[in-house]
């Protein structure tokens, strides 16, 4: 079952731009769907993914980042969906 964090690549400055990045290992098959939302409403502008990772024990990784500037009052979550979840997981 996949495992996800999600963290900034430096410290988060209002109106500043920044990274978030939503990391999802350990999932087995590679067939993953991971998205990006912000207040609710998927963000589709600024989105790149590493692709998938072999881990070498039959598992895969990916990492998929978005460019954003953090706004006060902003909630930004990743979505996770994967054949071995019920059903979709928000990080």
């Amino acid at each position: 079952q996949p495992e996800g964090t999600v963290y900034p690549e430096r410290t988060p400055s209002l109106q500043h731009r920044n990274l978030l990045l939503c990391s999802v290992t350990g999932f087995y098959p590679g067939d993953i769907k991971i998205r990006w939302f912000r207040n609710g409403q998927e963000e589709r502008v600024g989105v790149m993914s590493t692709g998938l990772i072999r881990n070498g024990d039959w598992t895969f990784q990916t990492m998929v980042m978005l460019e954003m500037t953090p706004e006060l009052g902003d909630v930004y979550t990743c979505l996770v969906n994967h054949p071995s979840l019920p059903s979709p997981v928000s990080v």
